[in-house]
């Protein structure tokens, strides 16, 4: 049986980045002293579901000319229940229901399949409930975990440790200040780019060509 199709692939991997995004972007607990623990940052980001939040997301590719900019909604229904919906530019949702997914984009039809298809899906998806569910232990077997800064300005890196997974996946990186995330960048392994803004930053009024330059800046944020 063959694996499902590049489209359908990326839909569910940036569904499951996503899921990562919105527990983040739901976070209130950072420790406002100088000094940051991962396991403390972690642990307040457990989240109660349902939950649900707008994201803006900007794609660089050597295939594009120009960011390719989108924005929508996500929905967490749980650790197996998962929408990600695009509404601009265009229309597209990605659903994880169980072991199936399903990726529907407007005047195309609909792709599905199942996780034990995909391991290093199935395997992400796996991380990123443990992520929601405040199981730091669980989420430091699957990607090796470094923080930087201290309260005022941080960045988390995950890198995966399943080699599958990292066969799409080099890392992810989550920036934020103080209690208030600000982007989630995911590195690909074909060097492709992805930038998501989050909370306060993705309300921001884009400009007309915003460029990597004017996203990173949105990531660092004002100074402290």
């Amino acid at each position: 049986m063959r694996r499902p199709g590049l489209a359908a692939m990326r839909g569910a991997l940036r569904a499951l980045t996503l899921a990562l995004t919105l527990t983040v972007a739901c976070a209130h607990a950072a420790p406002s002293g100088e000094g940051l623990e991962l396991d403390t940052l972690l642990r307040g980001l457990a989240r109660p579901v349902p939950s649900s939040t707008g994201f803006v997301e900007a794609r660089f590719s050597a295939l594009l000319t120009r960011p390719l900019v989108v924005s929508g909604t996500l929905e967490y229904l749980g650790p197996d229940a998962l929408v990600r919906t695009v509404e601009q530019p265009y229309r597209e949702r990605s659903e994880i229901r169980g072991d199936t997914v399903t990726v529907e984009r407007q005047g195309e039809p609909a792709q599905s399949f199942t996780l034990q298809r995909v391991p290093e899906i199935r395997s992400l998806l796996a991380s990123f409930a443990a992520l929601l569910s405040g199981n730091v232990a669980a989420l430091e077997q699957q990607f090796e975990l470094d923080l930087h800064g201290d309260a005022r300005r941080w960045t988390v890196g995950l890198t995966p440790r399943d080699a599958s997974v990292h066969q799409h996946i080099r890392s992810i990186t989550v920036s934020g200040r103080g209690s208030e995330p600000r982007c989630l960048t995911t590195f690909e392994a074909n060097d492709d780019l992805t930038i998501l803004l989050l909370t306060r930053a993705a309300s921001l009024s884009l400009p007309a060509e915003p460029d990597r330059a004017w996203f990173d800046a949105q990531c660092r944020g004002p100074s402290p």
